[in-house]
């Protein structure tokens, strides 16, 4: 089980600049008036050095490309214009965008949606009915902005989608704000949204300093139609009602039934005992053949591991607090061999100093990595507790 040279999907991360302070970011520290994490460094990635990590013969073997937002906003990146010109000129592949959509101005957005055209999908992210609401999470966006964005880039034929990020303060606004934003574009376009869940030490409250240094809370979803839970990928590390998953996996006992799956035994007849279950780990990136790269050049399998690796390889060395690259998820324990190797030998997997072909083809990618993968005893916490499955 490894990836193939045909039609790989990238995950990258052109920025670590962003003009927001959202909460629970992974570039806000929130006990700090939400300020940028002192630890992280400011940098885009150019068109030059797009260009060199990404020639026309990668490009070629491209089936997707997606700018996302861990560390920043791709809106943010100097040359996002230009690097969109240089893949529609360059190759075949579909483009997507992820962006809170409150800087630049309409003449950007329009020009980036055209250059994209029906390969480019954009994502704008618009989470209340007003500025009051939409900034609550979104701090430091201006509505009118994002939908001016909107509107404008629903004139071309790139594909619009609008992503709400859903907490207690406006889990009943999500037709409003769907119905707010189709009043403004020029035709049909999708939406999306996901439940905001950075809770897994938290309980359901999430409590932060804002700007002025005051007490404010963010709460969980508590409407049941709106909590997605496990069944949303993207959103299952961060939630506090799933740390059994884990606990499950390790100890190779059964997970429990959902509750409305449970056998009703009556009480004359002796309850019967479920065996124990195997589990086996089947890596999500490469069944969507998908490859992460940062900002900073490195290159990980995934967006579970790559924060860790990255901050334990170039940030923050030889603080032990990457507990999702060790062995049992603890922060005081050793990091896992394997993620050991990676770190130790970083430039191996930068793109500054290695091509991606090279990182791909390599021992730890192509062997070491998927061979790790056999037990849950013998994995990283990250792979068992995101892609750990019941035989």
């Amino acid at each position: 089980m490894t990836w193939l040279w045909y039609n790989l999907t990238f995950d990258v991360e052109l920025t670590t600049h962003c003009n927001l302070k959202c909460p629970q970011c992974s570039r806000t520290d929130h006990r700090n008036n939400l300020n940028k994490m002192e630890w992280l460094p400011l940098t885009s990635v150019s068109l030059k050095d797009f260009m060199k990590w990404f020639p026309p013969t990668i490009i070629q073997s491209i089936g997707c490309i997606h700018f996302s937002g861990t560390y920043g906003d791709p809106g943010m990146c100097k040359d996002l214009l230009e690097i969109v010109k240089y893949l529609a000129l360059e190759g075949t592949c579909r483009i997507s965008i992820n962006t809170n959509g409150s800087m630049r101005d309409e003449e950007f957005w329009f020009n980036l949606a055209a250059w994209g055209g029906s390969r480019l999908q954009l994502i704008f992210d618009v989470d209340g009915i007003d500025q009051e609401m939409h900034s609550f999470y979104r701090r430091g966006s201006d509505l009118n902005k994002v939908l001016d964005a909107i509107e404008v880039t629903s004139g071309t034929d790139a594909n619009i989608k609008v992503l709400t990020v859903l907490f207690k303060h406006n889990q009943d606004y999500l037709e409003d704000i769907r119905n707010m934003v189709n009043e403004r574009v020029q035709k049909p376009i999708k939406f999306d949204e996901v439940e905001g869940n950075n809770f897994q030490h938290t309980g359901s409250k999430y409590e932060f300093l804002n700007e002025n240094g005051e007490t404010e809370i963010l709460e969980q979803v508590t409407r049941q139609d709106r909590e997605q839970g496990l069944e949303r990928r993207s959103r299952r590390v961060r939630d506090h009602r799933h740390k059994d998953i884990v606990t499950n996996i390790k100890s190779n006992q059964p997970l429990p039934l959902p509750i409305e799956d449970k056998p009703i035994i009556p009480q004359v007849v002796e309850p019967v005992k479920q065996k124990t279950k195997e589990y086996e780990i089947n890596c999500l990136a490469v069944g969507e053949n998908n490859i992460k790269v940062q900002a900073s050049g490195m290159v990980s399998p995934c967006c579970y591991l790559s924060t860790s690796l990255e901050r334990a390889a170039l940030y923050l060395k030889g603080e032990n607090t990457q507990y999702m690259i060790t062995s049992t998820g603890k922060h005081a324990d050793p990091k896992h061999p394997l993620m050991q190797e990676y770190i130790d030998n970083w430039k191996d997997f930068n793109l500054h100093y290695s091509s991606i072909y090279d990182i791909m083809e390599s021992t730890w990618f192509k062997e070491k990595l998927p061979g790790h993968w056999e037990t849950p005893e013998t994995a990283c916490h990250a792979c068992v507790k995101v892609c750990g499955k019941l035989k």
